[in-house]
């Protein structure tokens, strides 16, 4: 009669912790998941952006740029305001001002040297998890001639 009953609860212990051992695993790997999650990167593009460059008071074309930029999925997806018009804001700055750059003769070191000043001008208004990186979607100069044909 001890021996019966003493089985009955060998299993019924042995169920119990199998299965809150199983519950345990799960919720373990559930909240890694979840902290993966939290440190995924997100694409988001700006819009293009058209920049007049004045040269001797008068316009001698425009720079179309369209711009990408990396954040945190769940710092963007938090953040009340958009990077993207501090992006565009401080590219139209820095394109507008740019004087030691001769736009009809761009050179490759002129397009690594304008993000890297663009993503260390827009990192000190914005927390840095919303810009991790700024990437080159389009990059055009068209002269004033081209326009009018």
């Amino acid at each position: 009669m001890i021996k019966p009953l003493l089985l009955a609860v060998w299993i019924s212990v042995l169920s119990l912790s199998a299965n809150f051992g199983v519950a345990y695993w799960k919720a373990q790997r559930a909240q890694t998941v979840t902290d993966k999650a939290s440190q995924a990167l997100e694409q988001r593009k700006t819009r293009i952006i058209n920049v007049p460059i004045l040269i001797a008071g008068g316009v001698q074309g425009y720079v179309v740029a369209q711009f990408a930029y990396t954040g945190e999925a769940a710092a963007l997806k938090a953040a009340s305001v958009s990077p993207e018009g501090v992006i565009l804001d401080e590219a139209f700055r820095m394109l507008y001002a740019e004087e030691n750059i001769d736009f009809r003769k761009l050179q490759r070191a002129d397009l690594d040297k304008i993000v890297e000043t663009l993503k260390a001008r827009v990192v000190a208004r914005v927390p840095p998890e919303l810009v991790k990186e700024i990437l080159v979607q389009e990059f055009n100069y068209v002269s004033k001639d081209e326009i009018r044909k």
